[in-house]
């Protein structure tokens, strides 16, 4: 588990373990969804493969994904 402490301003620092995790990079936007009741974190990145992205990561979320890209374009 890693965490932060949320400011008064609403800012958080991203745990470097995270960072490194999403490739993301300082000054690099990141994004926040709200998907099932779960906040999900995301460095958007170009992908040569999203298939071979989703079904290689070394963790492992038990999430339905024609129900997860429906509450994405629901909550767009």
């Amino acid at each position: 588990m890693s965490e932060s402490t949320l400011t008064s301003k609403n800012q958080a620092t991203v745990p470097k373990k995270i960072a490194d995790f999403l490739g993301a990079k300082p000054g690099q936007k990141i994004e926040w969804y709200i998907m099932g009741g779960r906040v999900l974190v995301d460095a958007p990145r170009k992908m040569k493969n999203p298939t071979a992205f989703l079904t290689t990561q070394d963790v492992h979320l038990n999430l339905n994904m024609v129900k997860l890209v429906k509450e994405v374009r629901e909550n767009l």
